[in-house]
């Protein structure tokens, strides 16, 4: 027993002279490694006891791996950024700005809803075109029309414009979570060499698409590869199943903003018979008049002694013409005031009217 505690004093012992002298660290780890502690020599009857020491890990391989990892990875995104950013303070002229400004929260959810789309679509047709024709190529190549070959064309342009869809649906995530502005997000994406590329690669699959639609229309065989056709019509309905979605997921998410625009604008309210014939009628008079006066309703210049209405802000206008407009709105045409509400500010009409 006084072996074992003599055994589990020294390295104690050895860690606190460490910690009281820093200049013996490298002695005190010497003995705190020491892997076994023979005293035998202190009785010949001790049996030897030995303490095992866990193996020690080099680690100065990971990290090493993982600064190499790391700067290859920073290098990569040096490389590949400006591809899909633009530089700051480059404008855009894309339709997703004006989308995003008149409702950044809106746009962001259908943003992210018609990428994660995109990318799920790409991912299946790319894979459904690669897995089939790898397996049926030479067979597909006895159809009447080349259908083979826009397979393998649609399945190329889908893997083209997923890095696009995928680096727009992280951006907009990472830009929301960490409260970056969704607008300078978007506005450096679609200023952007790769959303220029994408567009372009767009119009060539909607062509493609089309064009595919027509050989599958006017095909009439195709015996040693019948599953062709119905891969062909899959990828169609698909692809037109993705547009109706995006146009649901649009109208369900704006029309609320919408709503709420129609709910937040001032009504227009038209003035009542007896409000109206309450305003005063008064008669022009040019000597009193600026040269060239005239109704700022009808744009005709005031005749002298025409009868003219004036309005609780000074504003004076035909009699005529400004009960039609009061009949649908009852504020001035000029200031905007309410013509039921009395007005501090007078002598505003370009006439002057007795």
């Amino acid at each position: 027993q006084r072996l074992r505690l003599l055994t589990f004093v020294l390295p104690q012992i050895s860690l606190c002279r460490c910690v009281a002298s820093p200049q013996k660290k490298t002695e005190a780890s010497v003995i705190m490694a020491s892997p076994t502690y023979d005293i035998s020599s202190m009785d010949d009857n001790a049996d030897r006891v030995s303490v095992p020491q866990p193996p020690v890990v080099d680690t100065s391989v990971q990290p090493a791996k993982a600064d190499l990892v790391q700067r290859f990875w920073h290098q990569c995104t040096k490389v590949v950024a400006p591809f899909f950013f633009a530089a700051g303070g480059q404008q855009s002229d894309d339709h997703l700005v004006e989308v995003v400004r008149r409702d950044p929260q809106a746009a962001s959810s259908l943003i992210q809803s018609i990428a994660l789309f995109s990318i799920i679509g790409n991912l299946a047709v790319g894979g459904a075109c690669g897995v089939f024709l790898a397996l049926y190529w030479p067979r597909c190549g006895e159809c009447d029309r080349p259908l083979r070959w826009w397979l393998l064309i649609q399945g190329l342009l889908q893997f083209t414009q997923l890095p696009v869809r995928v680096v727009l649906f992280l951006s907009i995530r990472n830009a929301e979570r960490s409260g970056t502005n969704v607008e300078a997000c978007i506005t450096s994406l679609t200023a952007s060499p790769a959303w220029r590329t994408s567009k372009t690669v767009a119009l060539l699959q909607y062509g493609w698409f089309v064009l595919g639609m027509v050989w599958w229309m006017h095909t009439e065989q195709c015996p040693s590869c019948p599953g062709i056709s119905k891969l062909t019509l899959s990828i169609m309905l698909l692809s037109a199943g993705r547009a109706i979605a995006a146009l649901v997921i649009f109208r369900a998410l704006f029309s609320q903003v919408d709503a709420a625009g129609a709910e937040a604008a001032p009504k227009v309210m038209a003035a009542t018979a007896s409000q109206i014939a309450g305003l005063p009628v008064v008669r022009f008079s040019a000597a009193c008049a600026e040269p060239g006066a005239s109704c700022s309703i009808c744009l005709s210049e005031y005749a002298e002694g025409a009868l003219m209405r004036k309005l609780p802000c000074g504003h004076g206008f035909h009699r005529r013409c400004v009960d039609k407009w009061l009949q649908r709105n009852k504020r001035c045409p000029l200031c905007i005031h309410p013509v039921d509400l009395p007005c501090e500010r007078t002598g505003g009409t370009p006439t002057s009217a007795q």
